[in-house]
């Protein structure tokens, strides 16, 4: 082959190496674990006994230097009891309780409070975060009454399969607004640790499967039965031993339910070529390499 065939092809490659980097960017993977916490009818303060478990799995990807996107799913568990909380609603002879697992996939953008200008793997050792998104989440709240479990939509506690004027039964799938703060910490080359606290606001208020008002219990036992009327009332005020009256306050529609999910994450990078990165502009200025060093 000719000499200026050789220089010719070795100056084509060097052209498709910088192409190639310039196309690299960065692609984490990782896993996170924490607790998860609710808010609504039966715990209106995250109160702390009412702490489930949670975990989660993400990828990120690194397409500026801010700014990055985050693709995520979560299992955790809610839950709340009148008669174990706090009672700062004096709702303790109510004795509500539920517990229901929460899935959830979600996109979420966030925001990162430092520059990446230098390359990632000279990024800095602490850098906090902001985020927000868009979540899609199925949950189904529960009870058990001497051992049996019974998943509360179906019961129609608030008279949803009833005739009359009465709510239609709850979807219990729903979206949510992810959003919060965190810090990531480097650990290595490739490896960060972070913590992360993550509030949803929902568009529901049947997390919990209380909303608006107690049914006609006599109706709700000739059609659903008397375990289903227990489960809409169980309440024990001894100066009420016949229950809430029919059609009495239950919840509060007026506010939707919320969940939390706190957690220690780890995430693993590693450099693709599935999408153009941000450049490092300073870098190549007045044909120099500043910052490859």
């Amino acid at each position: 082959m000719p000499k200026k065939s050789i220089l010719i092809l070795m100056i084509i490659i060097s052209q498709l190496s910088v192409f190639a980097q310039e196309q690299r960017g960065m692609l984490g993977f990782g896993l996170s674990a924490g607790a998860s916490n609710y808010a609504g009818d039966l715990d209106d303060n995250f109160t702390l006994p009412f702490t489930g478990p949670g975990f989660g799995a993400h990828a990120i990807f690194l397409f500026r230097p801010r700014v990055h996107l985050r693709l995520a799913i979560y299992h955790g568990r809610i839950t709340a009891s009148d008669g174990s909380g706090v009672n700062l609603s004096g709702n303790q002879y109510r004795n509500l309780s539920f517990y229901s697992d929460i899935n959830e996939g979600g996109v979420h953008v966030i925001y990162t409070l430092q520059s990446r200008k230098r390359g990632f793997t000279r990024r800095n050792f602490l850098a906090p975060y902001l985020f927000a998104g868009i979540a899609y989440f199925h949950f189904n709240p529960k009870r058990s009454v001497n051992g049996q479990v019974y998943e509360l939509q179906k019961v129609g506690t608030e008279g949803q399969y009833l005739s009359g004027n009465y709510p239609a039964p709850y979807s219990l799938q729903q979206l949510s607004i992810p959003f919060g703060i965190g810090f990531t910490v480097k650990l290595s080359k490739n490896f960060d640790i972070g913590a992360e606290i993550g509030l949803r606001k929902t568009f529901t208020d049947y997390l919990d499967d209380v909303s608006t008002l107690y049914p006609d219990k006599q109706q709700l036992t000739d059609v659903q039965g008397p375990v289903a009327a227990y489960l809409a009332d169980p309440s024990n005020n001894p100066d009420e031993p016949q229950g809430k009256p029919d059609f009495s306050k239950r919840g509060n529609p007026n506010f939707k339910d919320w969940y939390v999910y706190s957690n220690i994450h780890l995430t693993y990078y590693f450099t693709t070529s599935l999408f153009k990165p941000y450049k490092l502009r300073s870098n190549f200025r007045n044909n120099s390499c500043k910052g490859l060093n």
